[in-house]
């Protein structure tokens, strides 16, 4: 993994900005200057612009021009951190001028600059040749100084050993340039002090001063220290100043992309991007905030950890956007991250948003972020973007058309099982990996992908690989498409789970058949369709046969059939002749498996049941007869026959006497169930247990008034008490 370090560039060859032609320029002029007066220029630039980088080039291009001079420039990096005070700063920029002079091969500039440097310094206070010090000890020795004469304060006054220093400057003839970088990361206080240092006590001949810094931070200093206006104040003290042009937007985005192919480049797998929506993001949530080649390195960095990690459970258009923010726009970040329901959609929101709770969301969100600080516009925009459910709240329509499929098929931020995986990094919420549904869609053979599916149901996660592969089953090759729906068909009758959003709950069956039907719209032929559903009836075990009726049932209702009351072309998957040949083919499957096993354990099988009585109802009669004569039978019976509700009080198991009353009544059940031995409840399954219970519940009460779990629970534990006693 290669970050993009922060530090400045050297060399012309390194410049991605196009600032080497400058910095070439201004380092030519600085070293053909010819006057002895002292000269400070300024170069301002914001934050993250490249001045650092500028001198840098600078500093290269002084010494290119002067490889074969004998009287080169000499050049001082001062940098002003860490001091104590105005005397102590003085202190520290006098040493290190002194310092580099002596490191000098001119003997002369050595001698005479070095020893004036000397008496000057020394003449502003014995203790400033002292590195900092604690204000006790700076105390003592003052006080010693003061005792002995001070030895250290030979020299004439101050005006005096300047004469001295600026003659012998002068005759050494030595160019000496001084730069100052990053003025304006200092305090304020330690802003006013380095441009008094300038300004008072460095105006020497043949100096050069370039000093680099932000020019609204450092007027903004100059003003609240000086109770002056700050521009002016720098007018008096700079030169020449420099304004660096903004960077052309193209070329920090032509870095920017760059950097990302890099990265793409770097991955093992393919990246696919959704141009369109990328020229989306890119324009409302990423171009906004990058303005500098900072900005661009920092963004690019958190980017590159973050998406090497997670692209194969990431959308990279929704990643580098919400990475951008979370760098540069950190307060929208964290409201985004704090306000799941709101972007993302959910049960609650839905019921507010549909029964129009009267709500101005585009002037809520307005004065919300207002509030906080972020620009409400840019931010509007951004999250409209990658929020469909938010565009949709504050009028952005232009980005609110995706569907929830398509969102969840490309991994989107917007997916309420995706969201928390881009803020927490959190793979919990990942139950099965993109890797295996791309090879349950692309690559498993059908024993390969029956094993996998098998597994997946096993490890309680079939509901979430079937929503990932619905959501991607216009990707699915049109060579697979049998392959895939013939597996799901064959199997899906063991599939155990339900889809956990609230009320409206799907179990992995229902959702399997929904899958199914979304792949045999791909189909082109009538008969690649109708091959595929009869192989999967003719095939069926007993745990299939109610998920296939549902199949079948379907289709009678497209051509107005059984309960259906109006045709519907566009559902009639196949035609009506095969539609009938299909009945007959059930009713044969489901009277064998009924003729050699019990049947009531089966899952869905109120939805078996009814095909069968709709298509072969003497012979459910006689199955019937010959179960009812045994009465735990005809208890087991009204169990398969439950139906489940989900509400906002809970859940339970409902009973209707239209489906069964011609075979038994509500009456003879309730009795049955109140007459039978508590003590032989073992004969019934848990959840057989639970059902009995929700009946008795709900005999007396209305159709829409049903026991919850719970009070089924309660009632069945009073059962056991009974037993016991």
């Amino acid at each position: 993994m290669n970050y993009s370090t922060d530090r400045p560039i050297d060399t012309e060859e390194q410049d991605l900005l196009g600032r080497s032609f400058f910095s070439k320029q201004l380092g030519k002029a600085i070293y053909e200057y010819n006057e002895k007066d002292g000269l400070v220029i300024g170069l301002f630039g914001k934050w993250g612009t490249g001045k650092t980088s500028i001198i840098n080039m600078v500093v290269n291009e002084i010494n290119k021009l002067a490889v074969n001079d004998d009287n080169k420039p000499m050049i001082m990096k001062f940098s002003p951190w860490n001091y104590s005070d105005r005397d102590n700063l003085i202190s520290l920029f006098f040493r290190s001028l002194k310092n580099q002079i002596n490191i000098q091969d001119n003997d002369e500039l050595r001698k005479k600059v070095g020893k004036a440097l000397s008496d000057y310094s020394g003449a502003f206070d014995a203790l400033s040749l002292v590195p900092v010090v604690g204000s006790a000890v700076a105390a003592v020795l003052k006080s010693l100084a003061q005792a002995q004469g001070d030895i250290l304060l030979q020299s004439a006054d101050l005006d005096e050993t300047r004469i001295i220093l600026e003659k012998a400057l002068i005759e050494a003839n030595k160019k000496i340039i001084i730069i100052i970088d990053d003025i304006d990361r200092l305090t304020n206080s330690q802003i006013r002090d380095v441009f008094q240092l300038v300004k008072q006590v460095a105006d020497f001949p043949n100096v050069i001063y370039v000093l680099a810094m932000d020019r609204e931070v450092v007027c903004s200093a100059l003003t609240e220290v000086h109770n002056i206006d700050g521009n002016e104040y720098l007018e008096k003290i700079i030169q020449v100043p420099f304004e660096l042009p903004d960077l052309r937007k193209s070329k920090l985005h032509n870095i920017f992309f760059n950097k990302l192919e890099q990265i793409l480049g770097n991955l093992p797998g393919e990246v696919v991007l959704d141009q369109n929506y990328w020229n989306k993001v890119f324009r409302n949530c990423i171009e906004p905030y990058i303005n500098t080649l900072r900005d661009v390195n920092r963004v690019i960095n958190t980017f590159q950890f973050k998406y090497a990690t997670l692209y194969q459970e990431t959308s990279f258009e929704d990643m580098i956007g919400i990475t951008t923010l979370e760098v540069l726009e950190p307060k929208l970040y964290k409201w985004i991250a704090s306000n799941k329901d709101a972007v993302c959609g959910g049960f609650m929101h839905g019921l507010l948003s549909n029964n129009g709770n009267g709500t101005n969301y585009n002037k809520f969100y307005h004065d919300e972020f207002e509030r906080l600080g972020i620009d409400p516009n840019l931010a509007m925009h951004c999250i409209s973007t990658m929020f469909p459910v938010f565009a949709k709240d504050v009028n952005e329509y232009q980005y609110s058309y995706q569907s929830l499929s398509d969102i969840r098929g490309k991994m989107r931020v917007a997916h309420e099982e995706r969201f928390e995986l881009y803020f927490m990094l959190d793979f919990d919420y990942i139950k099965v990996s993109r890797s295996i549904i791309n090879a349950c869609i692309y690559e498993y053979d059908k024993d390969k992908l029956i094993i996998v599916i098998n597994e997946i149901n096993k490890q309680g996660n079939i509901v979430y690989l079937l929503d990932e592969i619905r959501s991607l089953v216009k990707e699915i090759p049109y060579n697979r498409l049998n392959l895939i729906a013939s597996v799901i068909l064959n199997i899906q009758g063991e599939f155990k789970g339900e889809n956990s959003r609230v009320i409206f709950t799907l179990s992995a069956c229902d959702i399997a058949e929904y899958l199914v039907i979304d792949i045999l719209d791909r189909l082109e032929t009538e008969i690649e369709k109708y091959n595929i559903i009869c192989s999967a009836v003719e095939n069926v075990n007993k745990n299939g046969l109610g998920s296939i009726a549902q199949i079948i049932n379907r289709i009678e209702l497209a051509y107005g059939r059984l309960a259906g009351d109006l045709e519907r072309k566009d559902k009639q998957i196949i035609s009506l002749d095969h539609l009938k040949e299909l009945e007959k083919i059930y009713v044969e499957r489901i009277n064998a498996i009924a003729n050699s096993e019990s049947i009531l354990d089966m899952n869905k099988f109120n939805f078996a049941f009814y095909l069968w009585e709709c298509f072969d109802k003497d012979n459910v009669k006689k199955y019937l007869e010959d179960l009812f004569e045994d009465k735990v039978n005809k208890l087991k019976f009204i169990c398969a026959m439950a139906g489940r509700w989900n509400g906002t009080h809970g859940s339970g198991w409902s009973f209707n006497a239209k489906n069964y009353s011609e075979y038994i009544t509500d009456d003879e059940i309730y009795n049955l169930i109140k007459e039978f031995d508590k003590s032989k409840l073992y004969k019934f399954t848990e959840i057989e247990q639970i059902k009995l219970a929700s009946f008795v519940l709900n005999y007396n009460k209305t159709e829409m008034d049903h026991a919850n779990e719970q009070e089924a629970l309660q009632l069945l534990n009073e059962w056991k008490i009974e037993k016991e006693e």
